[in-house]
């Protein structure tokens, strides 16, 4: 099965199509000269067959359909910029609409991957302390004909545990890191911790905000492609995630087919409100509808940046003020006999 195409890598792909097809080189030619460009077989292999198509249907749409690896929604925006004679315009939207998403993963892999990354440190130095350090405090309370408080006591075994069972807890480490990799490095990753994000308090406004950016950018493409309203909202319900904005869509949608207009059914659906609803009725009737969603979708693109930058910051110095309790709570226990020893010595 092949895999779908980051948005790295369709951002790239669309913005060299949109240059090259601003310059009036056909689109054979342009796929040509991508795949002359090409530096790994990866690419030659992608663009290839999308060559072979074009060149036998005349239709970029097709090509990227019958590929397997290009999105629907942009699929059926290409299509429309084949039928309007705007095909560089769409590929040029298309580019900063996935260049948008790219900088929004990155920064939740750099939300997810900071914190887990300490929290791995701190958890091997706990490790070193349970299966290190206290046998040694162990035989020098032995050697003083004493015994650990239950704590110590507590702490060793679960430390002789660890050790005993090695090969289990290795084994457990591994599925962990692997689960952290598939939640910092993949686009189904990122899916999971958008739904598990809403039950966090930290992090609910997150998902919804990255939604949004979705929806107005979507919005836009369809807009500037000369898609009808219906279409542009029924391409726009792939990239959305969260239920509550899905049927918002919907309600909108209904709205919309009992003849409505465009912009009342978005702000009676409730998907827009307030200054923003305004604002969006006031650019339909100024012709400006598309510009006006795609500053509404960098607004909220940096919105939920700057909410994830919040996370991180309450996140990363909560885990560093727990886990330092607990290697705190490990040397406690077995300092704190030994300096009462310490003080006998000295009286």
């Amino acid at each position: 099965m092949k895999n779908k195409l980051t948005a790295r890598e369709l951002s790239s792909f669309c913005g060299q199509m949109g240059m090259l097809l601003h310059s009036g080189i056909s689109t054979a030619e342009g796929l040509h000269i991508l795949c002359d460009e090409s530096k790994t077989d990866a690419d030659r292999q992608i663009l290839t067959p999308l060559i072979r198509s074009v060149e036998e249907n005349g239709s970029l749409s097709r090509a990227l359909d019958e590929s397997g690896i290009f999105p629907t929604s942009m699929t059926a925006y290409v299509r429309t910029g084949e039928e309007t004679g705007c095909l560089d315009e769409i590929m040029e939207s298309l580019s900063s609409h996935y260049e948008q998403e790219e900088e929004i993963s990155g920064q939740i892999r750099s939300a997810v991957t900071y914190p887990l990354l300490m929290l791995g440190m701190m958890a091997v130095v706990i490790l070193v302390l349970l299966i290190k350090v206290l046998p040694v405090f162990q035989q020098v309370f032995n050697q003083m004909g004493m015994e650990m408080n239950g704590v110590s006591r507590g702490l060793l075994n679960a430390g002789n545990v660890i050790s005993r069972y090695s090969s289990v807890f290795l084994i457990l480490a591994t599925a962990l890191i692997g689960c952290i990799l598939f939640f910092s490095l993949t686009e189904k990753g990122h899916s999971q911790l958008r739904k598990m994000a809403i039950h966090l308090p930290f992090f609910r406004e997150i998902p919804v905000a990255m939604d949004y950016s979705r929806l107005t950018q979507g919005l836009s493409l369809g807009l500037r492609s000369g898609l009808s309203p219906e279409t542009s909202l029924e391409l726009t319900k792939d990239l959305i995630s969260q239920p509550v904005i899905l049927e918002r869509l919907r309600k909108a949608s209904s709205i919309l087919d009992s003849g409505e207009t465009f912009s009342r059914a978005l702000t009676e659906s409730g998907l827009f409100g307030g200054m923003e609803g305004r604002l969006i009725t006031i650019s339909f009737y100024s012709g400006s509808s598309d510009e006006t969603f795609r500053r509404l979708s960098r607004q909220y693109t940096e919105r939920s940046i700057d909410l994830i930058s919040q996370a991180v910051s309450i996140v990363e110095p909560t885990i560093v003020i727990l886990l330092s309790l607990l290697v705190g709570l490990v040397l406690l226990s077995v300092m704190m006999p030994l300096l009462g020893i310490l003080s006998d010595f000295a009286m």
